[in-house]
């Protein structure tokens, strides 16, 4: 009996030390985009990007169908630089991002996700085409190490999916007809 407990403690700390060693090796940092052409002139997509309190009607939006619990709160300023949207919820966690700059047709944030500590940055950049605006949402960041390589590539690939549904969003919303 002795002998298979050993064997056991031997195989649990055999297994626990591998899955450290592989989690070293494995990478830690995301990096997510998702592209949509819109309708629309930059300058009518802009004050929507540039204030969180507007991502109600396109982003927000694909986070509470996620995650009906979503506590969602705003402070600093209305828009630009400084404004910050923070959530929580069951299946969301938490969260923050606070917009760095806004310059000329490019918003800068900074997220914190899951950790009060900055762990991500990322922009949404809208560019002239001759079909529409072409806007770009990219974000990246680094997951702590060991355990961050086995969900980097998860949160890789919700990002992208979030990114490409609100999106969408924000071309229906912004191609619909001024009232």
């Amino acid at each position: 009996m002795k002998k298979a407990m050993s064997i056991f403690a031997i195989g649990i700390v055999s297994v626990s030390l591998l899955t450290l060693v592989i989690g070293l090796f494995l990478p830690d940092h995301w990096e997510a985009e998702s592209v949509q052409i819109i309708d629309a002139p930059a300058e009518q997509l802009l004050p929507r990007i540039a204030s969180f309190k507007e991502w109600e009607n396109w982003a927000t939006f694909e986070m509470r169908k996620a995650d009906p619990s979503l506590d969602v709160t705003y402070s600093g300023p209305e828009s630009g630089a400084g404004a910050t949207f923070s959530w929580t919820g069951e299946r969301m966690g938490n969260g923050r991002l606070t917009i760095t700059k806004v310059e000329e047709q490019t918003v800068w944030y900074e997220s914190a996700i899951q950790s009060d500590n900055v762990n991500g940055q990322g922009w949404i950049k809208l560019e002239h085409t001759s079909e529409g605006t072409r806007v770009t949402w990219h974000d990246e960041g680094k997951l702590p190490a060991v355990y961050g390589g086995y969900f980097a590539a998860m949160v890789e690939q919700n990002l992208k999916t979030q990114f490409s549904a609100a999106l969408a969003k924000l071309k229906e919303v912004s191609e619909q007809p001024e009232d």
